[in-house]
């Protein structure tokens, strides 16, 4: 007897169709593909028990005819697909064959389609993948496909699904990511009878951005205008940088109106929020990007979530390029928002009151923002990938891309100079030791006096000796100083050729603990590029000649060992490992917290804070800067309308 036996057709569609059916959102994506494909322009989801007793899928597509109907459910059956040739650019969201035939596998399915130019539908009823009914039937022009008992005879699968409302929730993904990609078709799920989700079909992509995302998220979103670079154009909507979430939840990319999930693209969203979002932090948005159908194939995994480029660079460099963009153009200051008191009571609730309590949301006037007409322009915006503005860049050979494609290299760009110690340390530092070093010419100081104050922002003073206080046109302006002037050394840093040191008059000994000591000897070059005169002085101790011109001498020590404790946690060699270290370099030499200002500085640092678009996060990703308007202060004194 043979041992090796060809499966009967049954179980062979049944293993078929545990690849393609996952859940009932695996069918409802299936379908809405169909639907999109037919040229609908409203689809209508309904589900019941999370999809998993009762889907169905209605469109005003083409509809099909009687042959087509029960041709549909054979494997391998498809429209879309003629030649070999038809593989190499695949345009059309379903083209496998495969969805019919492995739903009707598992399910129970009842078919009503009609084309507009036929008198009569057809209602096809089928049980595990066999036709059981075949009939003429009055129905709308289009297609409706009813599932009913998903998994009804394959219990291993059933056993793995979630509870209703779970799988209710991917269902309801399945829209939204659909609803994204297609503004100009109008959707609508419908969840034990009462409606979930909707969109107009108005063809504005801020209309499902608005009902995917919510209105809180929305005001704080930046538009990507659309970026073309090589037959690759991408585009969409990103969160503000101080809007940052815990996880990736919230991240949709799309390819060609094909929702995906790509590690390309993210790491690409995430590199352009680079130094200005905090640690730990994710963007959120939603992304589109739409090339030439032959440079992505579509064809690398059975649900079609993931798509493998032609190249790599150009998606990395266009999706970069966009959105970094939009952060560059776009006001990224924090608006602090006056939270409205819990409402009365339902028995002290007056006439008034209740007429503004029926208003519609949206009917609430807009928050004013502050002219920003007084302050200088923003700096140009880059097009050009091969040497970006505000970052190093380094050519990547495309066999070679990962994640960290494209990163910052130890090469600087330009070159710039720098004060020796902060400017602002006047009061609180009169009694401490003053750096044993040799003074070096050095040009303008970074906060030197200002310019007489033209109405860009008024300085009123500071509080806590940590934030300076500041009235602009619209409200009030919160600084920073510490993380402002963190982020404008970091920036001069990291432009900078070299690091201009000063030469100490004695050399100091630092010492560190055995394990950072080997990693510092081990990573001593990119010490001394980062301005320091290092040479090993025994075990475990270095001693200092120069250090950068701009840091505290009696901060060499603490430096050095923040230094080696990043180096160490970097066991191998990434592209971005200087631009890292000079993070801790630019903290050491910012203003502290707690030291005293005089007004003329607060004042410089304040106009160049507010006149620098790429100084609205430390490079640790806190904000600098945080906005009060007018209208929030009117609101907590109660001189307007809440």
């Amino acid at each position: 007897m043979s041992v090796i036996q060809e499966l009967p057709p049954h179980l062979a569609d049944l293993i078929a169709a545990g690849e393609v059916v996952e859940r009932p959102a695996s069918a409802a994506k299936e379908l809405i593909e169909n639907a999109i494909d037919a040229g609908a322009t409203r689809i209508v989801v309904e589900i019941e028990n999370g999809g998993i007793s009762y889907l169905r899928i209605a469109d005003n597509g083409c509809g099909m005819s009687r042959e087509d109907a029960a041709m549909a459910f054979r494997r391998h059956a498809t429209s879309k697909l003629r030649t070999e040739r038809d593989l190499a650019a695949i345009g059309t969201l379903g083209f496998r064959g495969e969805a019919l035939a492995a739903i009707s596998a598992v399910s129970h399915i009842d078919l009503f389609t009609k084309q507009a130019d036929t008198l009569a539908g057809i209602h096809l009823h089928l049980d595990a993948g066999q036709i059981a009914e075949q009939e003429e039937a009055g129905c709308p022009d289009g297609t409706t496909i009813i599932i009913r008992d998903l998994f009804y005879n394959t219990p291993a699968r059933m056993k793995f699904l979630k509870k209703d409302f779970t799988e209710a929730g991917y269902v309801l993904s399945v829209v939204q990511h659909t609803a994204l990609s297609h503004p100009e078709i109008a959707f609508s799920l419908i969840r034990d009878g009462k409606k979930l989700f909707s969109t107009s079909g108005d063809g504005q992509l801020k209309t499902p951005v608005f009902s995917v995302f919510g209105r809180e998220m929305v005001e704080n979103m930046l538009e990507v205008a659309a970026f073309e670079r090589d037959q690759f154009t991408a585009w969409g909507y990103i969160t503000k940088p101080h809007c940052a979430r815990p996880n990736r939840a919230m991240q949709h990319f799309f390819v060609n109106g094909r929702y995906v999930k790509s590690r390309l693209m993210q790491a690409a969203l995430e590199e352009a929020y680079k130094n200005s979002i905090i640690t730990g932090k994710y963007p959120s948005g939603a992304v589109f990007l739409t090339l030439p159908y032959s440079m992505v194939d579509v064809n690398v995994h059975p649900a079609k979530t993931e798509v493998k480029f032609a190249l790599e660079k150009s998606v990395f460099e266009a999706v970069y390029i966009a959105c970094k963009n939009a952060l560059e153009a776009g006001d990224n200051i924090p608006l602090v928002q006056h939270q409205p008191e819990a409402a009365p009571r339902e028995d002290h609730v007056t006439q008034a009151q209740q007429e503004i309590a029926v208003q519609p949301a949206l009917d609430v006037p807009p928050i004013p923002q502050p002219t920003r007409s007084a302050l200088p322009p923003p700096a140009p915006i880059f097009s050009e990938p091969s040497r970006y503005r505000f970052m190093p860049y380094v050519d990547c050979d495309d066999s070679d891309l990962d994640l960290e494609l494209c990163a910052p290299g130890p090469e600087l760009a330009h070159r710039v100079s720098f004060i020796p110690a902060p400017a602002l340390e006047q009061e609180s530092d009169a009694g401490r030791e003053q750096p044993d070093a040799v003074q070096a010419s050095v040009p303008e100081p970074l906060l030197s006096a200002p310019s007489p104050f033209t109405g860009g922002a008024r300085v009123l003073g500071e509080c806590f000796h940590t934030y300076i206080v500041a009235e602009e046109q619209g409200g009030l302006v919160l600084i920073d100083k510490h993380a402002a002037h963190e982020r404008m050394i970091f920036n001069r840093l990291r432009a900078a050729s070299e690091v201009p040191s000063q030469a100490l008059l004695s050399p100091v000994v630092a010492e560190l603990p055995p394990p950072l000591a080997v990693v510092l000897t081990d990573g001593i070059e990119q010490v001394r590029a980062l301005g320091f005169d290092i040479e090993p002085f025994g075990a475990g101790s270095f001693a200092v000649r120069a250090a950068p011109a701009y840091l505290d001498v009696g901060d060499v020590p603490s430096v050095l060992t923040e230094i080696a404790e990043k180096l160490n946690y970097h066991r191998d060699p990434t592209p971005d490992r200087l631009e890292d270290l000079i993070h801790t370099v630019s903290c050491k030499a910012a203003i502290k917290a707690g030291w005293h200002s005089e007004p003329l500085e607060l004042q410089g640092l304040c106009d160049r804070v507010l006149a620098d678009p790429e100084v609205r996060a430390c490079p640790h990703g806190r904000p600098t800067v945080v906005r009060l308007t007018k209208y929030e202060l009117d609101k907590l004194f109660k001189r307007v309308n809440q």
